[in-house]
């Protein structure tokens, strides 16, 4: 079932009123934020309105879906009509989804920090204090996630804590080193003291306690990668880890994991809850109104369809060949398809979240997708939590929880009879824990490029020695095309409209190589 019904966008507006006659003493049309939280219910709406704001990232988006920043770049999934996103070359600041996403993950921080604020201030309209502390927990986990995001992307970006009242408070200069990432850990900390470790049923789907320990087993185990793999921060990982609830546990089918009638299930820790809202229309944009825009989620760029533009997004040939034959996976990750539309690739379609009838479609146009998009689930720190415990010399531990994915894997057949592949591992390497990932978390939200990233970081694999064919890209990727650079392409640019309306992020330059 959906966890929140319609989700509210709460405007907030602030409204001063002077007056030195009576007549011009009107009663504004709109309620003032100062009277606006007057109960719980209503806190709650400012609440989920922040959540609203994760809309952006995965729905349609005015006919400009950005999902393809996220899918791309990697070595998982290509392009029929590779873009600069995808290839690397004249790659720069002015790219539109590029742009969209640093300002949308901006709006989340902003929409957090308001509610951090207005929750400090009106402590005195709950009943429930304990719900007070969720609801902070609940901010300090969005706005995480919106710095580990923009940390992955950018590396450097500004640390806004603080609701911004006036001109004088815009201008934040860029954070150094891991500073964006240590504040996002941080975060994470506080709020799994906060977080509830359940919601009601009819609230599945807001952040628990799980979710945040899952999220930090994610960045701590990114921070040793990127600090030389610092041990305390593998350890932290396994700290993490170990206090995620013995409830939560891998489904007992892998594409249980893609498909609407189970989400918010026992795996899942974090879900973009996608919906429909009355008259929801794909065409216009999603904010502060109930009539128009959307709340589902997009995945037609893994299908030949008008809303692509020409451009559908398949697996490379490096991930279809990455898959031992018989793999249960195979069948609900990608399919054999006979159109033509996707000769690009071999003939091969994602099909994660559109398999059978998991792509359910509807609205106008049958354009969005009511099947929440996966963010984080226990699969992915399960496999994180295995490379901490093998940088920490605990082999044994290690070995459990990859064999535990591919046990998983085994029993994920239609018939239901287990298969004989992927058997178990009887010793696991890094190497085996990174041939994991890609098979069990290709195309899923920004994973695979992270990965690549952090691996390269710590020394596991040398980016900067792959060419095309590393990256499984195919014959249609022309040599004098490619442009991947590794001095300069694990970051991406810093959007021109930061560049052009900051001048402290103007001071600190542009990212290196653009």
């Amino acid at each position: 079932m959906k966890p929140f019904g319609l989700i509210w966008s709460v405007l907030m507006v602030l409204v001063v009123c002077s007056a030195c006659d009576r007549n011009l003493d009107v009663k504004p049309t709109r309620e003032l934020e100062s009277e606006y939280f007057s109960d719980e219910e209503r806190m709650q709406r400012g609440v989920l309105g922040v959540y609203a704001k994760i809309t952006d990232l995965y729905g349609y988006n005015a006919n400009a879906p950005s999902h393809k920043l996220w899918l791309l770049p990697g070595d998982d999934l290509m392009a029929n009509n590779p873009r600069q996103i995808d290839n690397f070359k004249g790659l720069n600041g002015s790219d539109p989804d590029i742009n969209f996403i640093w300002n949308r993950l901006y709006q989340l921080n902003s929409r957090a920090n308001t509610m951090l604020e207005v929750i400090d201030g009106n402590m005195g309209v709950y009943n429930n204090k304990t719900l007070a502390d969720q609801n902070k927990g609940e901010m300090l986990f969005l706005r995480s996630w919106s710095f580990y995001k923009l940390w992955s992307w950018w590396g450097k970006a500004p640390v806004v804590t603080e609701r911004i009242r006036s001109l004088s408070d815009i201008y934040h200069g860029p954070s150094q080193s891991t500073e964006m990432l240590d504040k996002a850990i941080e975060d994470l900390e506080a709020a799994a003291e906060l977080l509830p470790a359940t919601w009601p049923l009819s609230e599945s789907g807001r952040v628990t306690k799980d979710a945040a320990n899952g999220l930090l087993v994610k960045c701590y185990v990114t921070r040793a990668c990127f600090n030389g793999k610092n041990a305390q921060d593998y350890q932290k990982a396994i700290t993490a880890f170990t206090r995620i609830s013995a409830t939560r546990k891998l489904t007992n089918h892998f594409g249980e994991n893609f498909d609407y009638r189970f989400e918010n299930n026992e795996e899942s820790l974090f879900e973009f809850q996608a919906s429909l809202k009355t008259a929801e229309n794909p065409w216009l944009d999603n904010d502060f109104t109930d009539a128009v825009g959307t709340m589902g989620a997009f995945y037609k760029h893994f299908e030949n369809n008008f809303t692509n533009q020409g451009t559908i997004v398949g697996p490379t040939f490096k991930m279809v060949n990455a898959f031992e034959v018989g793999d249960p996976r195979i069948a609900e990750t990608f399919v054999k398809e006979s159109s033509g539309a996707f000769a690009f690739n071999g003939g091969y379609q994602m099909v994660k979240y559109i398999n059978g009838k998991r792509g359910k479609y509807a609205g106008i146009a049958n354009i969005n997708s009511i099947n929440n998009t996966r963010i984080l689930r226990l699969a992915d720190v399960k496999l994180l939590a295995a490379e901490a415990y093998l940088q920490t010399n605990q082999p044994a531990k290690a070995l459990e929880q990859v064999n535990d994915i591919r046990l998983r894997a085994r029993r994920s057949t239609s018939t239901g009879t287990p298969a004989a592949v992927p058997a178990n591992l009887t010793t696991v390497s890094m190497q085996h824990i990174m041939d994991e990932r890609m098979r069990e978390l290709v195309g899923e939200e920004g994973i695979r490029w992270d990965d690549l990233k952090r691996w390269h970081k710590a020394g596991f694999i040398n980016l900067g020695t792959w060419k095309k064919t590393d990256f499984g890209m195919g014959p249609q990727y022309d040599e004098m095309l490619w442009g991947f650079d590794v001095t300069a392409h694990l970051l991406m640019p810093i959007p021109i409209t930061e560049m052009d309306s900051n001048p402290e992020m103007l001071k600190s330059g542009q990212n290196p190589g653009y």
